[in-house]
């Protein structure tokens, strides 16, 4: 049976079978080509993927202008950009996309503000080096223009595009100096149900990286309501690649408007007194998933800007007190932090007293160890309510429950992945039947008084719930190995700012 994926310029129909166009079936498509017929030495898997969305980009805008009546839409791209870029080659094609990426790439939009969104995909964007423009022309005229790409269904396009950003993990890891990370789904998936993440919800992830956080809330706000606004899902970023692959992973799940406003930001929001930025949408947000960079060094913010932080530390503890000062009242957040956030001492220590009086911290989830890729780092999942100040001065959180799922666990990315089922017994516990006063304590789950939480040394929460001892886990040599390199990394920087900071003679 024929998919009835036409030829994108009008050709004769295509003979696909629905079955190959499975978000699974579509990225291997991808990388076959990849491995035989690119220069793997010379293009990265992140780069071909980049620009896969790129053309996707293109041939969307295009198609969607194509449509019938009342269901075109503007294009965003030049008129007959795309058709025209499918006819060219050699220094052509070279001249004629990086023309194109500049004009969709300008950042003064005072004249198209429906290139917005089209502004984060294409900014600084470049092709490919021109002794790659054979390659890059049979990526066009083989893989991207022969298809009509709105015939595949928009789950399957988005779910091909989150598969080949797994598949990218090592390099968006090894971008050790922004500290990104992909975030496993399994744990997203745990943590928008805890947060109780509705289709009436704005979602916002002031450090969203590849848009990983956004897209598992677009799925869970989807479950109930097949529509939703514009502005329900806000991100921004420091690294303006990542900004680039969240707004192509938003725009290939949710099938939204090209000329619509741009979700995802490339901003440094530690610098603002706003939760995330925005464009005059005036939407409030209500949710909060953040997974910020774990990295001691870097700038900090201003404190000319921030006069509002309760104290300047490292990046998880700015983003955790980030979110716990600008979120709304009401406002629910799920922000994960390493361990030295739970227990350090100085900044951390006075972002914690004033989180659990300003905020009711209510659930502490103790991640495996081994969970991120190449992360040696422990990490934890803190969830709050953004409350009123009481009267009587009581801090905001009277309980504080401990899920463990740490003790006796070990994942990797590769060889033993999370699942679905490793958080079915933590979403459990947290969201009991009879609600939320009806939580019961087990081996895995506790409770703390937040006045024994205070009494403790330096307020810390570094608190176990496991019956038996915790067992100290390292992970595997190889892992060891990488969070050594990193370290040094790390500790090199600062030897470089020293050495760039000494006198010449």
């Amino acid at each position: 049976m024929a998919s009835g994926l036409g030829r994108g310029n009008g050709a004769a129909a295509a003979s696909v079978q629905l079955g190959l166009w499975t978000g699974d079936a579509i990225a291997d498509r991808f990388w076959k080509f990849y491995g035989e017929e690119t220069s793997t030495r010379a293009i990265t898997r992140l780069q071909f993927l980049e620009h896969v969305g790129y053309l996707l980009f293109l041939k969307l805008d295009h198609e969607r202008a194509q449509r019938a009546g009342r269901f075109a839409q503007q294009p965003v791209a030049p008129v007959d950009a795309w058709p025209n870029l499918a006819l060219l080659s050699g220094d052509a094609l070279h001249t004629g996309l990086t023309t194109l990426f500049d004009e969709l790439g300008d950042q003064q939009l005072s004249d198209r503000p429906d290139r917005q969104t089209a502004s984060v995909v294409f900014r600084d964007a470049q092709p490919w080096d021109l002794d790659r423009m054979a390659e890059l022309n049979k990526l066009i005229v083989e893989q991207i223009d022969p298809y009509r790409w709105l015939a595949v269904p928009q789950a399957e396009l988005g779910r091909a595009f989150s598969r080949m950003l797994r598949d990218c993990r090592k390099e968006i890891d090894s971008k050790i100096e922004t500290g990104q990370t992909l975030t496993p789904l399994p744990v997203l998936n745990a943590i928008t149900k805890v947060l109780g993440v509705g289709p009436e919800d704005i979602v916002i992830d002031p450090a969203c990286g590849t848009g990983t956080t956004l897209i598992a809330a677009y799925h869970a706000m989807l479950a109930a309501n097949r529509q939703l606004p514009p502005a329900a899902l806000a991100g921004a970023d420091l690294d303006a690649q990542m900004c680039r692959l969240a707004m192509l992973n938003i725009l290939l799940h949710t099938g939204r408007p090209f000329a619509d406003p741009a979700p995802v930001r490339l901003a440094d929001t530690l610098k603002r007194k706003t939760p995330v930025v925005r464009s005059g949408s005036g939407a409030v947000p209500t949710v909060a998933i953040c997974n910020p960079p774990f990295k001691s060094n870097g700038v900090q913010p201003d404190a000319t800007m921030r006069d509002d932080f309760w104290a300047y530390g490292d990046f998880p503890t700015n983003f955790l007190q980030h979110l716990a000062i600008t979120l709304p009242q009401g406002a629910r957040a799920a922000v994960f932090v390493p361990d030295g956030v739970l227990s350090g001492g100085g900044a951390a220590a006075t972002v914690r007293q004033n989180l659990l009086r300003n905020c009711d911290v209510h659930t502490l989830l103790r991640l495996p160890t081994g969970l991120f890729h190449r992360k040696g780092v422990k990490s934890n999942v803190l969830f709050f309510t953004k409350s009123t100040p009481k009267p009587s001065g009581e801090p905001a959180t009277r309980h504080l429950w401990v899920y463990d799922a740490r003790t006796g666990n070990h994942h990797t990315d590769t060889g033993n992945p999370v699942t679905e089922a490793d958080f079915d017994d933590f979403v459990a516990s947290c969201l009991p039947e009879e609600g939320f006063a009806a939580r019961t304590e087990s081996k895995r789950f506790r409770r703390y008084s937040v006045a024994e939480i205070l009494a403790s040394p330096k307020t810390s929460l570094l608190l176990k719930a496991h019956l038996t001892k915790e067992l100290g886990d390292f992970g595997s040599p190889k892992e060891i190995a990488f969070e050594v390199a990193d370290r040094l990394d790390e500790a090199a920087a600062h030897f470089r700012q020293v050495a760039e900071a000494l006198p010449g003679q």
